[in-house]
C-alpha cells in the first residue's frame, strides 16, 4: 500500500479494489484546499445502508492547495506543511459530533463508513445533492435563510454546551494536540491578516504583539471543542426534501475559546452581505446560540478582526472584486482589532460586523 498513489483516481481505485468500497469510477471533487477528495460508485451498494456512492478523503504531509497560494491569486498544490496526524482529529471529531444525535436533527455531519489510520483516509456518506451554504444563501428568500441560520446557532450552542461540560475533559485533553490547527493554521491566520493589514495601510505597530498573545493564548485551549473551519464553504445544504445541513471538513478541530468559531462565521456572513444584500442569517444564528451559550466581546472583536483582515478580502465572493469592494472589508476588521486592544466596547458595539450579537 505504501508503494500507492492516493492523489490519482487510478490509485485510489487500486487500494479500494479489496474493500467493500471496489470502484466501477471515481472523480474528483473539487473544493478541498489540504485534502484529496473523491466520490466513488461503488460496484455494489453497501450491505448495512444500500449506498451507492461514498466520499473517500485523503491526505498527505502538505496542502493540496495552499491558502497562501489563494491569497496570492494562484492555485495548485502548495507548500505548506501540515502533519498528516490532522486526519485522525477529523475522524475523532466526525464520530464525537455523530454520537450525540441529540446536538440537532438539521444539522449533522457526514458518516464515518472507515478510517485507515495507516493511509490516512477515510471513508464518508456522500450526501450529495447538496450546495454549498454560500450559494444557497445567495439565492434563498428570507425564511429560509432565517431557517438555516437557527438551525446551525442552535447546532454550534449545544455543541459548544455539551463540549464544555465536566465529563468532556478527556475529549477536550485530546483535541488540544491537534498542533496543527493550533500552530500552523492560526499562525497562517495571522500572517494573513498582518499581510492585508500592510496591503491596505492599516498595519499598526501593537499587531505583532497581538499575533503573539494570541498563539500563546491558544496553547492553553478553552473551554470547548470548536471545528475551527466554521465557515461557508465547509457547509453544504441539501437540495431536496427537508432542509438538512451538513458540516464538512473537520481536520482543524481543536479545543478552544468558543468565538473562535462564530467570530470566523460571522466574518463570512458579513462579507458575503457586503457584496450581494443584507440577510437575516446572523440575526437567527445568535439567538439560537445565546440561549445555549454566552460570547465574550473582547475575544469576539479579536478573532473577528483577525478572520476580516486574513479571510474577509479572499473569501471566494469577495477575492475577484476590485480593491474598492476589499479596502471597507480590511478596515472593518482593523477597527474590530483596536476596538479589542484599547477595549473600547462602544466601538465594539457599532462595528456592523458584530451588529447581531446584540
Amino acid at each position: 500500500m505504501a508503494d500507492l498513489d492516493f492523489t490519482t483516481p487510478t490509485g485510489l481505485a487500486t487500494y479500494l479494489a479489496s474493500t467493500p468500497y471496489a470502484s466501477t469510477s471515481i472523480e474528483t471533487i473539487s473544493g478541498g484546499h489540504t485534502a484529496f477528495l473523491y466520490r466513488v460508485v461503488l460496484k455494489e451498494p453497501l450491505k448495512e445502508t444500500g449506498e451507492k456512492t461514498v466520499v473517500v478523503k485523503h491526505s498527505l504531509e502538505f496542502a493540496a492547495q495552499s491558502i497562501i497560494e489563494i491569497a496570492n491569486g494562484g492555485s495548485g498544490p502548495g507548500g505548506i506543511t501540515l502533519s498528516v496526524e490532522r486526519m485522525d482529529f477529523e475522524h475523532e471529531a466526525l464520530e464525537l459530533v455523530a454520537s450525540n444525535p441529540a446536538l440537532s436533527t438539521v444539522v449533522r455531519v457526514p458518516r464515518v463508513h472507515a478510517y485507515d489510520r495507516n493511509t490516512r483516509t477515510i471513508v464518508m456518506s456522500d450526501v450529495a445533492p447538496c450546495q454549498l451554504l454560500s450559494t444557497v444563501l445567495q439565492e434563498a428568500d428570507d425564511e429560509l435563510i432565517a431557517r438555516i441560520g437557527h438551525a446551525l446557532g442552535d447546532f454550534m450552542g449545544q455543541f459548544h454546551k455539551w463540549t464544555s461540560l465536566p465529563e468532556q475533559a478527556g475529549v477536550r485533553k485530546r483535541f488540544l494536540e491537534n498542533e496543527t490547527s493550533r500552530k500552523d493554521v492560526l499562525l497562517i491566520r495571522w500572517q494573513l491578516a498582518i499581510a492585508a493589514a500592510k496591503k491596505y495601510g492599516l498595519e499598526r505597530e501593537w499587531m505583532e504583539k497581538m499575533q503573539q498573545e494570541g498563539l500563546v493564548d491558544a496553547n492553553s485551549g478553552g473551554s470547548v471543542i470548536c471545528m475551527a473551519d466554521f465557515w461557508f464553504d465547509n457547509i453544504l445544504v441539501s437540495t431536496t426534501g427537508d432542509l438538512q445541513i451538513y458540516i464538512v471538513d473537520w481536520e482543524t478541530v481543536r479545543t478552544a475559546r468558543p468565538e473562535l468559531d462564530v467570530a470566523h462565521f460571522t466574518t463570512a456572513a458579513y462579507t458575503l452581505e457586503h457584496v450581494y444584500k443584507p440577510i437575516p442569517l446572523m440575526r437567527e444564528f445568535f439567538k439560537a446560540y445565546k440561549t445555549h451559550m454566552d460570547l465574550d466581546e473582547t475575544h469576539m472583536a479579536t478573532y473577528g478582526g483577525r478572520d476580516m483582515l486574513s479571510f474577509g478580502v479572499i473569501q471566494p465572493w469577495v477575492r475577484h472584486r476590485d480593491e474598492g469592494v476589499k479596502q471597507p472589508i480590511a478596515q472593518l476588521g482593523l477597527e474590530l482589532l483596536e476596538a479589542a486592544h484599547t477595549g473600547d466596547k462602544e466601538a465594539l458595539k457599532k462595528n456592523p460586523v458584530l451588529a447581531d450579537m446584540y
